[in-house]
């Protein structure tokens, strides 16, 4: 069997998350001391209150470092994957598994990249479900008048993300409740991530990312961007994927759909907060095994079960 990691993005926060696996795993608190000293201000202190969360350099910050956590202590209790990826913000979780950057370089680049996001332009993201992107596009096309939305996360085959600049989006939330008899959900109130919109923040991150230290990574890359595995990428490669990423649709369910083809008994298992990429895999797309490594029991006892059950995979 091939065990699978899967990093979830920045709409899995919630205000304890840190806090949780901190306790859960006590070397955590080794961790956290490094991110502190990479980044120089005080994250426990941060994220001990959800105000945080109003700034996305913040959330970004404190997503990566939970799931980097979450990794950490799968990993201390045996369970070790052949392959992973990352939606989103967990690709950068991704990179660092695979190890194309070493965590402390990722994580400078995330709190840049939060940074650049936060000077961005301004507009919405929701997540439509169910609904396909066939049933999408000609609702696309009658507010295009509105100004710009388009599809910036194809999720599974029953849910996708729209984004863009607010009065499209909202438009085309109301289109979905009239014509769709589906009720969107807000997701990001200010970013509209993966999108046009965001192409003046993806020129803004480039140059952080051609000064990060790339690696030649054990594992291959898999890219939100093309949904294709690179087994040996050069410098330049992740540098375009990772800028094109910034104003390009997240492109998971093809992502999931090539490794489930190369991969038929594969075990599947979300690191980091919340169970959202879990849940996205329904046993009408994939009847795959699935875990989650945050899940509503014992943190603690969890993750030592699944060290029991998945230490022995390859």
């Amino acid at each position: 069997m091939t065990l699978i990691f899967m990093f979830p993005g920045q709409s899995s926060r919630y205000p304890e998350m840190l806090d949780r696996i901190v306790g859960a795993w006590p070397s955590a608190t080794e961790v956290v001391a490094r991110a502190e000293e990479t980044l120089g201000r005080d994250l426990r202190a941060r994220y001990l209150d959800g105000a945080c969360f109003e700034s996305n350099r913040d959330v970004q910050v404190g997503v990566f470092l939970t799931s980097h956590l979450h990794l950490m202590a799968l990993e201390a209790a045996g369970v070790r994957a052949t392959a992973s990826l990352g939606l989103s913000l967990g690709e950068y979780n991704h990179l660092v598994h695979i190890g194309a950057l070493d965590f402390e370089a990722a994580l400078r680049l995330v709190d840049a990249r939060g940074r650049v996001y936060d000077e961005g332009p301004m507009g919405m993201m929701a997540c439509i479900q169910p609904a396909n992107e066939d049933e999408l596009s000609p609702l696309l096309e009658q507010v295009r008048h509105r100004g710009h939305v388009s599809i910036a996360n194809y999720n599974s085959p029953t849910q996708q993300v729209i984004a863009g600049e607010l009065e499209a989006v909202e438009a085309l939330m109301t289109l979905c409740e009239d014509e769709l008899y589906v009720q969107p959900v807000v997701i990001e109130k200010r970013i509209p991530m993966h999108t046009e919109v965001f192409r003046p923040v993806a020129d803004a991150f480039r140059p952080h990312l051609e000064r990060a230290p790339w690696r030649q990574p054990m594992k291959p890359y898999l890219s939100n961007v093309t949904a294709e595995l690179l087994s040996a990428p050069r410098p330049e490669q992740f540098v375009d994927c990772l800028s094109r990423h910034v104003h390009s649709p997240v492109r998971w369910r093809e992502s999931i759909d090539l490794l489930t083809q190369r991969h038929p008994d594969a075990i599947f298992l979300e690191v980091g907060p919340r169970g959202v990429l879990f849940n996205l895999l329904q046993k009408r797309w994939h009847a795959n095994r699935k875990y989650k490594s945050d899940s509503l029991d014992d943190l603690a006892s969890h993750l030592g079960s699944l060290g029991g059950e998945l230490g022995a995979v390859p």
